[in-house]
């Protein structure tokens, strides 16, 4: 378990660089922590499933299979979740294949190592979580700041005259704080 742990801390560190250029589907629930989070999380389901396989003669097979299985599963999860939030499988796709790659092969190398110690996954989980959280705030939005995206107002107007007609006019706020007007 504890090579599984550190293998998901060392695989949360690229991941959590690389989600930084992708478009979240939701700034809040798809950010720098709960990748880092996603990739703990693996790590530890890496090293429970290495700690069952590992006995056998056929054990690394086996690893290797039920893994690529479960990352299968992860990517029909994104396909799924694309269909209620946009840009899912762009976002979770490439993490996935950062993070499932980098456990399945750390999480054997790993378990070997004589040098591995709670210290040493203690530091490596500390510098993921560290980088998870300061990165965090760091959202696609424009502001750069997790925020929903500006409100749209819609205004009814009658123009003057004779004849009473009713007017929409919808103001979208466009890049640079410019304000376009669409009138239907």
């Amino acid at each position: 378990m504890l090579a599984g742990l550190t293998a998901g801390a060392l695989a949360a560190v690229p991941a959590t660089l690389v989600q930084l250029p992708l478009h979240s589907p939701v700034d809040v629930l798809f950010n720098s922590l709960t990748v880092a989070a996603g990739s703990l999380a693996a790590g530890i389901a890496s090293g429970a499933l290495w700690w069952v396989t590992r006995g056998s003669a056929r054990g690394p097979r086996l690893f290797a299979v039920m893994w690529a299985a479960v990352f299968l599963a992860v990517c029909g999860a994104a396909v799924a979740g694309d269909t209620q939030l946009d840009r899912t499988v762009s976002f979770v796709l490439p993490l996935a294949a950062i993070v499932m790659a980098a456990t399945g092969i750390l999480t054997p190398l790993l378990s070997r190592s004589r040098r591995l110690s709670y210290p040493v996954a203690v530091t490596a989980t500390a510098v993921a979580v560290g980088l998870g959280i300061g990165l965090a705030f760091e959202g696609d939005a424009r502001s750069g700041q997790l925020e929903l995206p500006p409100r749209v107002h819609r205004f009814h107007t009658a123009p003057e005259g004779d004849g009473v007609a009713e007017v929409e006019s919808l103001f979208v706020l466009v890049g640079g704080g410019q304000v376009g007007t669409l009138v239907v």
